[in-house]
């Protein structure tokens, strides 16, 4: 079985949505290992000397006995593009580290620099992140058929920043852009990416 990772944002020594991140690797491990854990990521984390000015990616891989934690830099790789892919199979409940089915959807993005997941006709996730558009009132929406609900999506959502939304593949024209957001990206991080640049 694959092991499992959260990763979290580092901003100036602190850790960002930790109690999301928290709440994740608790669901993870009961859903897999039907184990009622009390971990902390609080308690598994040291921040290195190094972490404590500017932004950091910290990953924890775990599974049902041990965690493991490293620390890397980190940028924004920008996405100016996104290449829709249509898997009707694709299935990622849980932040495993083993992504082959992802890996191998994102193979087929051409020139595009990421890819829109469509499943069932409605709009997913990309690659990598959560999604959310820009409606005619400029108001932000994530689909509420995402593959994995993430901590920054989780957190924007209960600070009413976004609101869940069925978004299907035929209902992108009624958007003027999109975002990608996770741990790492904020919804204030990039710049939006123009609905005609989905292909």
């Amino acid at each position: 079985m694959s092991l499992l990772v959260e990763t979290l944002k580092v901003k100036n020594g602190n850790i960002l949505n930790i109690r999301f991140h928290n709440e994740r690797m608790i669901r993870s491990l009961y859903g897999i290992y039907g184990l009622r854990s009390s971990a902390n990521l609080e308690n598994i984390i040291t921040i290195p000397e190094f972490a404590c000015s500017g932004v950091s990616k910290c990953r924890v891989i775990y599974d049902d006995k041990t965690f493991k934690v490293e620390f890397l830099p980190y940028t924004i790789r920008p996405v100016r593009s996104l290449k829709i892919i249509i898997d009707e199979n694709i299935c990622y409940p849980y932040k495993y580290v083993a992504r082959d089915k992802i890996d191998r959807l994102l193979e087929l993005r051409g020139d595009c620099d990421d890819i829109l997941i469509i499943k069932n006709g409605m709009v997913t996730d990309s690659s990598y992140a959560n999604v959310i558009f820009k409606d005619s009132d400029s108001k932000w929406v994530t689909p509420l058929t995402c593959l994995l609900p993430g901590t920054r999506r989780a957190d924007l959502l209960q600070r009413g920043i976004i609101t869940e939304k069925k978004i299907s593949h035929m209902d992108l024209y009624k958007y003027s852009e999109v975002k990608l957001i996770n741990a790492m990206i904020g919804i204030e991080d990039t710049e939006g990416i123009p609905i005609v640049n989905i292909k």
